[in-house]
C-alpha cells in the first residue's frame, strides 16, 4: 500500500498534498494517520512557517471512504470502524484550531463531508472557481462530523448552517464566497501559485503573534469575556517582549517594511 500524503517543504513553507486522485482523495484511516504525522512533525520546525493543505486530480477530498462504510455495515463493525477512523481525524481538526503556524486550505477540486471540513478547519481558504463543496453528512443518515457542528455553527447563521447540513446540497466556490467562508477564488490554473502568494506573505510575518492571535480566537469561543480580556492583557505584555515587537516598531519608525523571524 502506497503512500497517501506527500510533504514539499521550500522556502520556510510546507506544502502536504494528499495523493490518492483515484479514489478522490479521500479522508481514510491511513490518509489521517499521514497527515497528522506531517503535521506534527513540522509543528516545532522552525524552518517552516506556513503550511498548505492541498488535493491532487479533482479532489481536495471527498470526504470518508464509501466502501470502506458499506464492508463494515456488512461485517457488523460499523461503530468500531468509525471509531478507529475518528480518532486521528478529531486530533487533526483540534491540531489545525491551534496550530502555531498559519494554515492554508488550496481547494483545488470537490471538497465533501470530512474534506470540507478539513478546508473549514484551515485558518484560510484559497479556492479554484471549479471547486465544489458540500456537507454530506445527512445523505448517510450522520450527523456533520470533524468538527463540522461547531465550525458551520460558529462561521454561519443558524439557518445558513442547518441548511448546509440538513440537505447536503453542493455548493460552488461562489456560493461558499457569498457565505464568508473563502479568501479567494482563482482560475484552477492560477491556484498553486497564488496559494504560494498567500503563504509567502504569512511566512514572511510575525507568525509567533499569529499563533497567539489563534490560541485567543480559540478560547474566545469557551470562556467568559473577562477571563479572556486578562488572557488577551497577559499575551500583549508577553507579544511587547518579542524580537518580532522590536523589529515591527523599529521599521516603521525607520519606514521600512519590518522583516519578522517569528520570535
Amino acid at each position: 500500500m502506497g503512500k497517501k500524503t506527500d510533504i514539499r517543504i521550500e522556502d520556510k513553507i510546507a506544502t502536504i498534498k494528499i495523493i490518492n486522485p483515484d479514489n478522490l482523495n479521500p479522508l481514510d484511516k491511513e490518509t489521517a494517520k499521514e497527515l497528522l504525522e506531517s503535521l506534527e512533525s513540522i509543528e516545532e520546525n522552525n524552518d517552516v512557517r506556513c503550511v498548505i493543505i492541498t488535493g491532487s486530480g479533482r479532489a481536495f477530498s471527498a470526504g470518508g471512504d464509501i466502501k470502506l462504510f458499506k464492508s463494515s455495515i456488512e461485517n457488523g463493525t460499523s461503530g468500531k470502524v468509525m471509531d478507529d477512523l475518528l480518532k486521528n481525524l478529531y486530533k487533526i481538526a483540534l491540531i489545525l484550531r491551534l496550530y502555531p503556524k498559519p494554515v492554508i486550505a488550496s481547494v483545488n477540486g470537490w471538497a465533501v463531508g470530512a474534506g470540507m471540513n478539513l478546508a473549514l478547519s484551515c485558518d484560510f481558504i484559497i479556492a479554484s472557481e471549479k471547486a465544489r463543496f458540500r456537507q454530506s453528512f445527512a445523505k448517510l443518515g450522520l450527523i456533520p462530523g470533524f468538527a463540522g457542528t461547531i465550525l458551520l455553527s460558529r462561521q454561519l447563521t443558524w439557518q445558513q448552517a442547518t441548511q448546509m447540513s440538513f440537505f447536503g446540497d453542493t455548493y460552488s466556490a461562489e456560493e461558499m464566497d457569498k457565505l464568508g467562508l473563502i479568501n479567494e477564488i482563482v482560475p484552477g490554473e492560477q491556484l498553486e501559485e497564488v496559494s504560494l502568494q498567500w503563504a509567502r506573505r504569512l511566512a514572511n510575518g510575525p507568525t509567533l503573534a499569529y499563533a497567539r492571535t489563534k490560541k485567543l480566537f480559540f478560547e474566545a469561543l469557551s470562556i467568559p469575556l473577562k477571563e479572556h480580556l486578562e488572557n488577551e492583557r497577559q499575551m500583549q505584555i508577553k507579544s511587547a517582549e518579542t524580537e518580532d515587537y522590536k523589529r515591527g516598531v523599529f521599521a516603521l519608525i525607520d519606514k521600512k517594511e519590518p522583516e519578522f523571524i517569528g520570535k
